[in-house]
């Protein structure tokens, strides 16, 4: 049973990712993720590739305004298994203001190694610095878009 916030929030992504698939009108065929599919394999929109969209966000809960200037990357999900980073999309779509930033997953997971060498565990969102919340067995960071961009294979206007 999920959570109301949860809840909340997974229809405000699923917003997010159906507009995507609205800015994809050059395919022909689009087709959506079932829930079992965008958890555990996730992926959330397929052309003949499969594109997990990512919502901007707020760099920590109590911030009033989304932040298209960095997003966060998912290596390890709340059970501490693979996160989004390593799972079966080929691609991610980064939401911008205006904009989709798309970057391959190869171009990501080198990006992070890259990036992130040092193993240090912070206790707050840090840029290229591995990230755990209290009480989880999740692990992320911060990474900045304009990075993303520089590595994009596409971007594509809203």
């Amino acid at each position: 049973m999920m959570s109301s916030i949860y809840e909340n929030n997974y229809k405000k992504f699923q917003e997010v990712e159906r507009k995507f698939a609205g800015a994809l009108d050059m395919f022909n065929k689009v087709s959506f993720s079932s829930t079992n599919q965008d958890i555990y394999e996730h992926w959330d929109v397929k052309i003949d590739i499969k594109i997990d969209v990512k919502a901007m966000k707020r760099v920590n809960r109590e911030d009033s305004d989304l932040n298209e200037d960095i997003h966060y990357i998912e290596i390890k999900n709340v059970h501490g298994h693979k996160g989004w980073l390593y799972g079966e999309a080929d691609y991610f779509a980064f939401e911008m203001k205006d904009y989709y930033v798309i970057v391959s997953k190869i171009k990501i997971q080198e990006m992070i190694a890259d990036k992130c060498k040092d193993k240090i565990k912070c206790a707050k969102p840090t840029l290229y610095q591995l990230y755990s919340r209290e009480g989880r067995n999740d692990m992320m960071t911060l990474v900045k878009t304009v990075d993303l961009i520089f590595i994009s294979d596409k971007m594509i206007k809203k």
